[in-house]
């Protein structure tokens, strides 16, 4: 999640260049250098070329991702077997557009990213960015297949996004990563002092009708429970052209 790990590796120098006396201000560590970044830019290239460090050994190869098995009858969609499953179906030049805090985890280890540019994500850890967002994207590259991976409780934030997706015909396929909770909220509660497992009243989304959010934006919609029909569905929804859809996904 945001916001965890140190700042920077241990025995590295940070110096910040900024314009910004409130961003040098916040800074957590290093040196800030309040200054015209054209004329420190300029200034910096202008200097001799420092001797180079001796090449780092390369780091370990990582382990390739375990094969999820299609889900049994009846079994919540694992999120792990969503993003396998979405890597298996999408284009290679697909744009994926997430925020589904709670599903980065498994994102991370079995939604391959192909190509440079085609992975967007929400900004920190501020909720509400990534559905409207994806329409921009969608904008700016009309003849590019753009999928927003987004999480329920991410999606109610600016849920009005499908509206503008129907009126401009925008070629966006939204995935709604359906768990039933603000589980980001509920992950970041401990931080504020709640106890953990406590109950944390507005963050349980027990029944959100997304097919029906989606119909009453002008989207046409499905919704998917059973690990089984998942690839067909996804192949099948990726492969449309003209306009905007959605798909909810009901997982574990």
């Amino acid at each position: 999640m945001q916001g965890e790990g140190p700042h920077a590796p241990p025995g590295a120098t940070v110096v910040q260049v900024t314009d910004d006396p409130q961003a040098a201000a916040w800074a957590p560590l290093g040196t800030s250098v309040i200054a015209s970044l054209s004329l420190a830019i300029a200034d910096l290239l202008a200097r001799p070329v420092p001797p180079r460090v001796a090449s780092r050994s390369q780091p370990p190869r990582r382990d390739p991702a375990p094969v999820i098995p299609v889900p049994a009858a009846g079994e919540r969609i694992p999120v792990a077997y969503l993003m396998q499953t979405l890597t298996e179906v999408r284009a290679r030049d697909s744009i994926v557009f997430e925020e589904s805090p709670s599903a980065r985890p498994a994102m991370q280890r079995h939604l391959t990213i192909f190509e440079p540019g085609t992975y967007w994500t929400m900004d920190s850890g501020g909720l509400g960015h990534g559905l409207a967002a994806a329409m921009g994207v969608a904008l700016a590259w009309p003849e590019r297949q753009v999928i927003a991976l987004i999480g329920d409780g991410s999606a109610m934030y600016s849920i009005q996004a499908l509206w503008n997706a129907a009126q401009l015909k925008l070629p966006v396929t939204v995935l709604i990563v359906k768990n039933r909770r603000y589980a980001a909220l509920q992950h970041f509660a401990p931080y504020f002092g709640f106890a953990p497992g406590a109950e944390l009243t507005g963050t349980s989304l027990p029944e959100l009708d997304f097919v029906a959010l989606a119909a009453g934006h002008g989207v046409p919609a499905q919704r998917v429970t059973e690990g089984a029909a998942l690839r067909g569905v996804l192949a099948e929804a990726l492969a449309r052209h003209g306009g905007p859809q959605l798909v909810e996904i009901d997982v574990a």
